[in-house]
Parts: C-alpha cells; sequence; structure tokens
C-alpha cells in the first residue's frame, strides 16, 4: 500500500510601504494552503532522474559489494537468552573499539551491552553488504564508554535479569535465575563480578542516555568519546574477514 504524503504550499501576500529614507516593517496579510499528494501518481522528473542516476547506480554498487559471506543467517531470536545476531554485533563491536580506546585513553573495556530493539534486521546466509550493516543498524548511533561502579552494574545486571530478553553482551555472562528475575552468577571478563570494583563499558550513545530504560548508563563516573559509530565499525569488520563466526556459547543463560 502507497503511502501518501501531503506537503502544504503556502502563498503569502504582502503588503510593504517602503518610503526613501525608510523601509517599513513587511506584514502578512493573508496565509492560505493547498494539499499536493506525493505518490506514485506523480511523472519522474527526466532532468532530475539523469543528473541523479549515476550519483544513484554509484551508492548502489558500492553498498551492493560483497565484503565477506555469511555460513548461515544471523537474526535476534534463535538463542533464548542470546542470539547469533545480538552475540555477533557485540562481539565485532568490542573487537574493533578495544585498540582504539587502549590507544587513546590507556584502558580496557571491560564488556559490552546493547539492546536487542536496536537490530533491525538479520544477516541472511550468503553475500554480507555494506547494505546489510545499513539494515541491521539504520540509525547513526555512535559507541561509547562508561565507567560505572560496582552499584551501577548490579543495577544493569538486574535490568537483563528482570527483562530476560536477549540484549547483545560481550565478555560479560550471567547465570539468570527464571522465576526469581534474578541473577545467580556473573563473571566479567572470565572473573566473578568483583565487589567495590568500576567497570567499563562499551554501549551507544543512545542507551547512555537512558534509551530503553537503561537508566544505569546515565550519569557515569566517567564518559569515553570513541567518535565510531555501531555501523561503521560493522563494515571495518565485514571488510576484514573473509566468513562470519559467532557461537551460541550461553553468555546469558538460567541457571539449572
Amino acid at each position: 500500500m502507497n503511502t501518501k504524503f501531503y506537503i502544504p504550499i503556502l502563498s503569502l501576500f504582502f503588503l510593504a510601504s517602503i518610503s526613501a529614507c525608510k523601509q517599513e516593517p513587511i506584514t502578512v496579510s493573508k496565509v492560505s494552503t493547498r494539499q499536493k499528494k506525493i505518490d506514485s501518481t506523480i511523472a519522474t522528473d527526466k532532468t532530475i532522474d539523469s543528473f541523479i542516476k549515476p550519483f544513484r547506480n554509484h551508492l548502489n554498487k558500492t553498498l551492493d559489494s560483497t565484503l565477506c559471506i555469511a555460513t548461515i543467517t544471523f537474526t535476534k531470536n534463535d538463542g533464548g537468552l542470546e542470539s547469533t545476531l545480538g552475540n555477533l554485533m557485540a562481539d565485532i563491536s568490542l573487537q574493533r573499539a578495544q585498540p582504539i580506546f587502549k590507544e587513546r585513553y590507556h584502558k580496557e573495556i571491560d564488556f559490552v551491552l546493547f539492546n536487542h530493539g536496536g537490530m533491525r534486521a538479520p544477516i541472511l546466509k550468503g553475500a554480507v553488504t555494506s547494505r546489510a550493516a545499513f539494515e541491521l543498524m539504520p540509525f547513526e548511533n555512535e559507541l561509547v564508554a562508561v565507567e560505572l561502579s560496582y552499584e551501577k552494574v548490579k543495577e544493569l545486571i538486574s535490568y537483563l535479569a528482570e527483562k530476560q530478553r536477549a540484549h547483545p553482551i560481550s565478555n560479560i555472562q550471567l547465570s539468570i535465575l527464571k522465576d526469581a528475575k534474578t541473577s545467580k552468577e556473573v563473571t566479567i571478563n572470565g572473573h566473578l563480578l568483583q565487589k567495590g570494583k568500576n567497570y567499563i563499558v562499551l554501549t551507544t550513545d543512545y542507551l547512555q542516555q537512558g534509551g530503553d530504560s537503561m537508566n544505569f548508563f546515565k550519569d557515569p563516573i566517567q564518559l569515553y568519546k570513541i567518535d565510531y559509530k555501531l555501523r561503521n565499525a560493522l563494515i571495518d569488520y565485514f571488510k576484514s574477514v573473509d566468513t562470519l563466526q559467532v557461537k551460541l556459547d550461553k553468555r546469558m543463560h538460567y541457571a539449572k
């Protein structure tokens, strides 16, 4: 079904009195509008289309060039409390952002958290292109890192345990009590969560500002800018490998 849009066309009639020495203020005497449908019934302007065509062709060629191969289809709903798509996106982001972060701040990112709803399309089996990255992440989200206190990290873990949704995470493993909606055990970078320790978490600027009710990211001890779009991190990774690989490794799972 075609969606119809309307553009108001304003007709402004001005009355102005201009003297030789001084221009009087301009006043609007009348405002009127009419609706113009923007849909498939409007004929293509051949002059404009011919001007745009080489740019459109170049863009499509760039977006559709094969960067690597996916041997399976990566989706965000194929692993219970985790997913192949979420694991892939979180792992890629950590791999691409970590060296930039270490060089700039002389520290290391401890783990990654994104949101399930931010993944807008699967990566289909076969050729992986830049277009796939734009479809997966159509937003201009920037990667940022936040330094959180132990108490804030506990809030983060409680959020994951309560939501029980496959939010993309990396370098953190959680064992969740399904009925109690609490965590039984948490390890970060292979070590148990340590009381009194601050942790640096990679996320997006959208989530850092409280998007998806992730309010624990607000007012961190320190906010670190990385100047790297999440989408660009994906594309750069696609260019660097021949084949996409990821595992469902129980990084978040229900406790037995």
